[in-house]
């Protein structure tokens, strides 16, 4: 993987925020004060910046990642250099405006720590960056670190089909160190925070058997995570740079056995050798003084004084931060904003999307598809409004021959603008399913699953599909890398496709569900109504005619990643009408409920006919 010489150098979703009136006033209007005036925009060739500091200060932060992009692909060649969501770079000035972008941060009391801030979305992702702060950089080196870390994430991610948490981690943590100086890249230097390096000074590593085969290794313990991500860090390098592991060659072996999938211990001693020996190596390795770096040559190919610059209007520059806050799930604030957006230029596009979705979120569908219609019409290329919009339609819940022809037709429109939006080759091929073209149904959906490789629904999906087409094996295949990878909902569903499938047709019959306390019970079924009340969630299910109510205080639920709402609208008190219930509760004191929740799935009804037996397999 290295080519240049050493040197040696010392994630319960869908929570909803509730603001008291007051707070929300003055947010709102902190707001509007703020956007006082335009931002300014950058692009470099692969980036876009806008932000309310300095041009010379955009420029830099553009430069920045275009670095860390040419590191990425210096190491990784022929390997995605953008993953599927878009990513904006916004660039806050001071404190005052990271407290306008990061609200809930400051709410919480750490928002003035925070340097940068990575937020990956299904549909949009961002850098939000401190200028002030980061144009010290020249004097702590590590100060990009964060944003470089979860840069480096999504890239991995948009790249490989699973990583174990360690090496995702590690991987993170070697490259968002990287030392740039002048024309010079200086890929595995150690972080200059005194924290990681005391980890491993200060306590005795896990073993690396134990390290590398616990699913969960984060503990929320600060002093754990340090010790974890040290570790996770020192690990990477040592397999990397370490006696006999030629340049990180080896490291790119083991990544190609994981994503075949190779059982990872097996996949650890095939390529390192015993894990116990290369234990005691590994020990030797982080007790050096020095740790060596890789040096690459960065050959600039635009000069950041040749980025293209322009100041936003102020209506764009509305959208955009309404965009942001949507994301955060900030609907109130962004609503105001997208609204003072509109009031500045009615034409701006993306502000009616902003408000639609705003809208969406608290249930005014007719009011929102209003507005996405409306950011149709002004920008035919707003693929994100024109896949809500057509999702938003009957014609997608249609079985009439006509509407399905419109409807295909619709996200054949949206992945024209964008070929590489998975969503809707996702729903086009449940549309396949409904007609009966499962071989249209797989080949849409493994064209999802290609573009989100670390989407662990898609590959469910997918399994079904197999499942439905006479591949009970193949399908088996699928739910086994999930079950044994995943935790959580993504689980649970992929637990769910193995028990449908016969015995005697599954690829192995070595794969045990997780344990659950035995006074947790399982229900299923149709979702018929939810109600949200403050902090309050019911759900009631109806199965065979009969009509269970679970009840929680907060909101204990997952979802299937074939929603078409996804991580960034979904929320249990709208849209879920319809779907398929999964919950896990305990019997409740108050006789008006069948049970207190545990936790909730909601599933989309993607197995096509296939009858599961989850529930019944459960107790």
């Amino acid at each position: 993987m290295f080519t240049g010489k050493q040197l040696s150098r010392k994630r319960p979703l869908g929570k909803r925020q509730i603001l008291p009136a007051i707070v929300l006033l003055l947010s709102c209007g902190s707001w509007l004060r703020a956007q006082d005036k335009p931002w300014l925009e950058v692009r470099s060739p692969h980036f876009r910046v806008i932000t309310n500091g300095s041009d010379r200060e955009a420029r830099h932060v553009a430069r920045a990642f275009e670095q860390m992009r040419a590191v990425f692909e210096n190491q990784f060649p022929g390997f995605a250099l953008e993953a599927p969501a878009p990513l904006l770079v916004l660039g806050a000035r001071d404190e005052y405006t990271m407290k306008m972008l990061l609200p809930q941060m400051f709410r919480a009391g750490v928002g003035n720590q925070v340097a940068g801030l990575f937020q990956q979305g299904w549909e949009r992702t961002y850098a939000v960056v401190r200028l002030d702060i980061m144009a010290s950089d020249r004097i702590n080196p590590d100060t990009y670190s964060t944003v470089y870390h979860e840069y480096i994430h999504t890239l991995l991610h948009a790249n490989f089909r699973f990583l174990p948490r360690w090496l995702d981690e590690g991987l993170a943590e070697f490259y968002a160190y990287t030392r740039f100086e002048g024309d010079k890249m200086y890929v595995g230097a150690p972080a200059k925070s005194k924290y990681r390096l005391q980890s491993l000074d200060s306590r005795t590593p896990v073993t690396l058997r134990v390290f590398i085969t616990t699913r969960e290794s984060i503990s929320r313990n600060e002093e754990d995570s340090q010790q974890f991500y040290a570790q996770a860090w020192a690990l990477t390098h040592f397999l990397t740079f370490g006696p006999g592991m030629e340049q990180g060659d080896k490291l790119k072996k083991f990544f190609n056995l994981l994503q075949h999938g190779t059982d990872q211990l097996k996949a650890f001693e095939q390529v390192f050798g015993n894990i116990e020996d290369v234990d005691k190596e590994y020990l030797r390795y982080i007790n050096r003084i020095a740790y060596p770096t890789a040096v690459i040559t960065y050959a600039a190919k635009v000069d950041e004084k040749d980025y293209s610059g322009r100041q936003l209007s102020m209506a764009e520059t509305q959208a955009e931060l309404a965009a942001h806050l949507i994301l955060a799930h900030q609907f109130e604030l962004a609503k105001s904003s997208a609204e003072a957006a509109i009031k500045s230029d009615p034409k701006v596009s993306l502000a009616h999307e902003d408000l639609a979705f705003a809208d969406f979120n608290e249930g005014k569908d007719e009011e929102a598809l209003k507005e996405f219609s409306q950011a149709v019409e002004l920008d035919p290329k707003a693929y994100i409004s024109l896949f809500a919009k057509t999702m938003m339609s009957p014609m997608s819940r249609s079985d009439a021959p006509a509407d399905q022809a419109a409807f295909q037709e619709a996200l054949q429109k949206v992945v024209a603008v964008n070929p590489k939006f998975a969503p809707a080759y996702i729903e086009l091929a449940k549309l396949d399913l409904a007609r009966g073209d499962n071989d249209g149904a797989l080949q849409m959906a493994k064209k999802a699953e290609g573009l989100e490789p670390f989407r662990s629904g898609y590959k469910v999906f997918t399994g079904y599909i197999l499942l439905r087409t006479g591949h009970p094996m193949e399908a088996s295949v699928k739910a086994a890398y999930v079950a044994e990878r995943w935790g959580g909902p993504d689980h649970d569903e992929a637990m769910e496709l193995w028990k449908s499938i016969p015995l005697e047709k599954r690829v192995s019959e070595i794969l045990v569900d997780r344990p659950w306390p035995v006074d947790v019970m399982t229900a299923e079924g149709v979702v018929k109504s939810v109600t949200c009340k403050d902090r309050a969630f019911s759900v009631s299910l109806e199965n065979d005619g009969k009509v269970q109510t679970f009840h929680a205080q907060g909101f204990p639920v997952g979802y299937s990643d074939t929603l078409w709402v996804g991580h960034d609208h979904f929320t249990p008190c709208y849209h879920v009408d319809g779907l398929r219930g999964v919950v896990r509760y305990k019997a409740s004191a108050d006789k008006g409920y069948a049970g207190d929740l545990v936790v909730m799935g909601f599933r989309d009804n993607l197995s096509g006919g296939v009858k599961t037996t989850a529930a019944a397999e459960a107790h």
